[in-house]
């Protein structure tokens, strides 16, 4: 065991996919950091008036809670052709 030549470990850089949605997590949140002003939003039988920062950040929320359940689905879809 003393003869093992131990290689020195490298550090391994994150998956792409985490890469990417760590970009586009920054890009989303500077984005809605510019945009505070008011706006009128009209939910069908209701209007509110809410700052546009809030509109942005549910609305990248609820896309990547829908496109999380999308690759759910298709995971398991998967697995059931298997």
């Amino acid at each position: 065991m003393a003869d093992e030549i131990q290689s020195p470990r490298r550090r391994q850089l994150p998956p792409p996919r985490v890469i990417i949605g760590a970009i586009a997590g920054a890009l989303v949140l500077w984005f809605a950091l510019v945009n505070t002003r008011r706006v009128k939003i009209d939910y069908i039988l209701v209007e509110r008036e809410s700052r546009l920062i809030f509109v942005i950040l549910g609305s990248a929320l609820l896309g990547a809670l829908a496109g999380a359940l999308l690759r759910r689905a298709r995971r398991r879809d998967h697995r059931r052709d298997d």
